[in-house]
């Protein structure tokens, strides 16, 4: 009985752990299986993650209008659809703005070409000097400009003539004619600059192509400008201008001609000067209140001021003869006529300077 008591109880013992052993089994699967569950996703949520990062890393690039290509080939290697779809639709939008943009460009570009080139080359109107950006404009040919901001006017002719009309119109108007025909390469060329400045030039600079050709330059000047400067030099030219009403007004007028005649009549000026070489010099019915300078070399001047205008003569001859009120005068000396303000300082060479009022 009692053999029979401890195998039974031997058979319990040993079920009893068989079911300890098992239930301890069970208990270690399935803690491995949770573990392992959680090892999968952190796998998957870092690897969701890493995805992210790349595409974001991408579409901050693109935004720059740069493409990082081992960023794409990255994403490419993971394998996931949603990356590689964002990124071919985040690489086609720099292409579409960058073909946008070059094409704008390409419409800039040709807009401001055809402006520069009708600007330079096109005989402008009252908006010469409208471009208030550029330090000065200029055209070649005859023209009509508005007076607006015009204070100056300088003028370099050579061969020919030119012949200053004052007028009583509101637009300074400009023309040349020839004898012969007048080529593109031969028209005059002028340019106003920022400081209001207009510069009339017998051909554009360096341009030789004129050799042998003369011509005629013509300017009409408003009387109601008020100019501060109007200048011009001549090289086998005549100068002419002449205001029979007497009302064109310049504080300082200047002639200087080679080979060539100056004619001045009826300026109002505060101060006037005329030089000639191998020229005359003839100046009339002109106010002038404050300075006449008269250079001459191998030439002569007649100076007919008006009636009972007083002035200081300061002269310097060489070879020539300085006449004043009836005096004949030489070498070097300062005499007195009337009473005024007026100064006259003649200087000549080989030439004769007359003065009458």
């Amino acid at each position: 009985m009692t053999n029979k008591t401890n195998s039974i109880i031997k058979i319990i013992a040993g079920a009893v752990a068989a079911v300890l052993l098992l239930g301890i089994l069970v208990v270690l699967i399935q803690i491995n299986a949770s573990l392992k569950a959680q090892d999968d996703t952190s796998v998957a949520t870092r690897a969701t993650d890493d995805d992210v990062d790349i595409v974001v890393a991408y579409d901050d690039e693109s935004a720059n209008g740069d493409v990082d290509e081992p960023a794409v080939t990255t994403a490419a290697d993971l394998g996931t659809p949603e990356v590689t779809t964002t990124t071919a639709a985040t690489t086609a939008e720099p292409e579409t703005t960058t073909e946008a943009t070059t094409s704008a460009a390409a419409t800039t570009t040709t807009a401001q070409t055809t402006t520069a080139a009708t600007t330079t080359t096109a005989p402008t109107t009252s908006n010469a000097t409208s471009s208030s950006n550029s330090n000065y404009s200029s055209a070649t040919g005859d023209f009509t400009m508005d007076t607006s901001g015009i204070t100056d006017i300088e003028i370099d002719w050579h061969s020919g003539s030119v012949t200053v009309i004052p007028y009583s119109g509101t637009t300074i108007q400009v023309s040349e004619t020839s004898s012969s025909t007048i080529s593109s390469s031969n028209v005059l060329y002028y340019t106003v600059n920022k400081y209001g400045e207009l510069k009339i030039n017998f051909i554009k600079a360096n341009n030789f192509s004129s050799a042998g050709i003369s011509k005629d330059l013509t300017v009409y000047i408003p009387t109601s400008m008020s100019l501060d400067e109007l200048s011009i030099e001549a090289t086998s030219a005549n100068i002419v201008i002449s205001d029979a009403q007497g009302t064109l007004s310049v504080r300082d007028l200047s002639v200087e001609t080679t080979s060539g005649n100056s004619t001045i009549k009826g300026i109002t000026a505060t101060e006037m000067s005329a030089d000639a070489t191998s020229g005359a010099i003839s100046i009339s019915s002109c106010t002038i209140s404050q300075e006449l300078d008269i250079e001459i070399t191998s030439g002569s001047a007649t100076i007919a001021l008006p009636s009972g205008t007083g002035y200081t003569l300061e002269y310097e001859t060489t070879s020539g003869t300085v006449t004043a009120s009836g005096s004949s005068l030489k070498g070097e000396g300062r005499t007195t006529v009337g009473t005024g303000n007026l100064k006259i300082d003649v200087e000549t060479t080989s030439g004769n300077v007359t003065i009458t009022n």
